[in-house]
């Protein structure tokens, strides 16, 4: 590993070196042909670089601005869910699994600012938004299909949640904190904190998530949905000119977390980074941008079933532990051909190695495992290396038209070690997964057309594109899955936009033919099938008065397991959301109606590595109220009321729940009854800017 960071390190630095060369001869060249005006001293104020509502996403994307709307959210995924096509599958009071059109774990693309990660526990207790606090993050995007290969290859799409960008043209300090307590003993604490100048800046944010068992609509107590989760970031930034950025970084996040699904808890949830971040704008005229990343990562997970629980002394005690060391470096380019044709390609170097361990014994034989899978010598799972490249070309035929293509392939090496048969804690060996070594390709690509209408705000695109995946860590792990055949998604996407003063309205429609399909049964074992699914969004949006807006949208999908004629397991029903919404800077208020439709085509006890079908779920209607007072710049309030009825209801996506938790084996779980909360908000700049 010693060896790859030092190759990453030798590439990089040459790079850098000629990118400020070449930046400073095309600086020069630009001075020569144009006046240099001096800037006035006292027009001078703290700046940094905010994702603006009004930037345009690119087809088949949508921008969310998280500090907009961030109520009660434990993790990214209480924001992802409202967005309409995305579904999350609760395990607790925080760490649910994001799944788009009925799709989620590796058939989901999430990076964390820039870096794709997805979690190393083998029953996803640690899904990639478990370990970053919304309240640190500016804003996600979010790709609906395989319309962009600049996210690596996905077969639903990507989420890339982003922290804002920093920098100062003059000495100064920004510090915006918040605290939300709410019912149940929510608790939330945020601390996102710069200080900088011109050339340079430090930066500093502290996040604090915890919460109490929370109550059902009928009063129930859901047992171990506890939590206490936290991390804190690190980072030195230099920024020369406004067109550079270096900055490095580390990131430590950790926690313990009930979980109502299964028989165990987590009971460390320790992840550390440590990255490089280089980007230089404006190098060429015919060089925009390049950006690099290395970024190192290492998880310490721990599972239990007695550390958090009252186990009877003739009860196996149980103890199970994960770990990963993750390597990337990746390099992008955006280059302008022509003023009409756009190119941005890129190379990504990516590694995982996956460990694990395991102890059990009994209270009545003195034989009580240890209180860390630490003390436990380590079991090697498996390795995947990973190389990648892409290209992704966008030519402006048109005034009006626009085509854009990609195409991208990866070279996959995947080597495991000797697993053994539930979680390391048999001695039956998984055969014939362990011990084995392969490499494949696998191809991604899309072609699509973008028209804008000349005279009025319509806009359309109509795109296909194809996508592969092979088997991930789980579908190994868990499944036995190695010799599985990957996944092949051909799809085609559809949407038309209008954007008008007042009214704004987006139509999303897909189809997607997924080959080989990877179908979970019972939890431990997955079979090749092909599928096909068709679905529809919708979003509408009306301003009422300058203050007044309502908004609507609707999300629907349809999908089939073909080898099976049955109804493929996991997919989200009919739902919809209507919200009136007022704000005039001082005041605010909301009231959000969300109507689930019933969903009764299910194939029980199969699914995905996530979750399993079990019966039909009954349709809901749920609504939220918020209100917010703005006093001064500073300040900021916002009261909400979350489940406003206390209605009882559960999720069709949905993991249930085991017997050792209470109630009947598979029992759905049930979602948290009325709650209060409250934030406050303090957001300082020096000098004050209050924009």
């Amino acid at each position: 590993m010693e060896l790859k960071k030092s190759k990453t390190a030798l590439f990089t630095l040459p790079i850098i070196s000629t990118l400020f060369l070449s930046s400073a001869t095309y600086a020069e060249e630009e001075t020569d042909q144009t006046t240099v005006h001096e800037a006035d001293p006292s027009a001078i104020t703290l700046e940094s670089m905010v994702i603006s509502s009004d930037q345009v996403p690119e087809a088949f994307e949508e921008i969310k601005l998280i500090q907009e709307d961030i109520g009660v959210a434990t993790d990214a995924a209480d924001i992802l869910k409202k967005i309409p096509g995305i579904s999350v599958t609760r395990q607790g009071g925080t760490a649910s699994d994001p799944i788009l059109r009925g799709l989620g774990g590796s058939r989901l693309n999430i990076s964390i600012d820039g870096v794709p990660f997805g979690g190393v526990c083998n029953h996803r207790m640690d899904p990639a938004t478990a370990y970053v606090s919304p309240a640190s993050l500016e804003a996600l995007t979010v790709l609906k299909g395989p319309q962009s290969v600049k996210y690596g290859i996905g077969i639903a799409g990507a989420v890339n949640l982003d922290r804002k960008e920093v920098r100062y043209d003059q000495v100064g300090a920004e510090v915006n904190a918040n605290y939300l307590y709410g019912s149940y003993n929510y608790q939330s604490l945020s601390v996102n904190s710069s200080v900088g100048y011109e050339n340079g800046y430090l930066a500093y944010s502290h996040n604090n998530n915890r919460g109490d068992n929370y109550s059902d609509g009928d009063g129930n107590e859901i047992k171990q949905t506890f939590y206490d989760t936290s991390n804190d970031r690190l980072a030195i930034g230099f920024t020369p000119d406004e067109d550079t950025l270096l900055e490095a970084y580390g990131l430590r996040s950790d926690g313990v977390i009930g979980n109502a699904t299964i028989h165990m808890d987590v009971t460390k949830l320790d992840r550390k980074n440590a990255g490089v971040h280089f980007k230089r704008e404006n190098i060429a005229s015919w060089l925009h941008s390049v950006d690099i990343l290395y970024d190192y990562t290492t998880v310490d997970h721990d599972m239990d079933n007695f550390t958090y629980r009252d186990v009877d002394p003739f009860h196996e005690y149980l103890l199970m532990a994960q770990y990963l060391n993750q390597h990337i470096a990746k390099i992008d380019f955006v280059s302008d051909i022509t003023p009409d044709i756009e190119l941005i390609t890129g190379l990504k170097y990516l590694n995982q190695s996956y460990d694990a361990n395991a102890a059990s014994g009994y209270k009545e034989t003195g034989t009580i495992p240890p209180s860390t899978g630490s003390d436990l010598p380590k079991n090697h799972i498996l390795d995947f290396d990973k190389t990648s490249a892409y290209a992704e070309l966008k030519y402006q035929m048109t005034e009006g038209l626009r085509w854009v293509s990609g195409f991208a392939i990866d070279s996959l090496g995947t080597r495991t070690g000797t697993m053994h048969a539930a979680g390391e804690t048999s001695t039956i060996v998984l055969v014939p997964s362990s011990n084995q070594y392969r490499r494949q390709n696998l191809f991604g690509g899309f072609l699509r057309a973008e028209y804008t209408a000349e005279n009025i705000p319509v806009s359309m695109a109509l795109g296909y594109g194809h996508s592969e995946r092979a088997v991930d860590y789980w579908e190994i792990y868990n499944m036995n899955g190695f010799f599985l055949n990957p996944e092949k998604n051909n799809q085609v996407d559809a949407q038309i936009s209008y954007e008008g003063d007042k009214f704004t309205a987006r139509l999303s429609a897909y189809y997607s033919h997924i080959t080989d399909f990877i179908l979970v049964h019972l939890g431990d074992s997955a079979a090749n099938i092909n599928s096909q699914s068709t679905g529809t969004e919708l979003n509408l949006r009306y301003r009422l008065t300058d203050d007044f807006s309502i908004t609507g949208d609707l999300s629907y999908m349809y999908a089939e397991n073909l080898t099976q004629n049955t109804p493929l397991p996991q997919t989200p029903p009919l739902e919809g959301n209507i919200g009136l919404t007022y704000d005039d800077q001082v005041f605010y208020g909301s009231i959000n109606t969300r109507l689930v439709n019933k969903q009764d085509r299910v194939q029980p006890l199969y699914g995905s590595v996530l979750a399993l079908d079990t019966t039909p779920t009954a349709g809901f209607v749920t609504a939220s109220l918020q209100l917010g007072y703005t006093p001064h710049p500073l300040v900021k309030f916002r009261f909400g009321i979350d489940n406003l009825f206390d209605k009882n209801y559960v999720e069709h996506i949905n993991r249930s729940a085991s017997a050792s938790v209470g109630g009947p084996a598979l029992r759905k779980l049930t979602e948290p009854g009325r709650t209060y909360w409250g934030r406050i908000t303090i957001d300082f700049d020096y000098p004050a800017s209050f924009k």
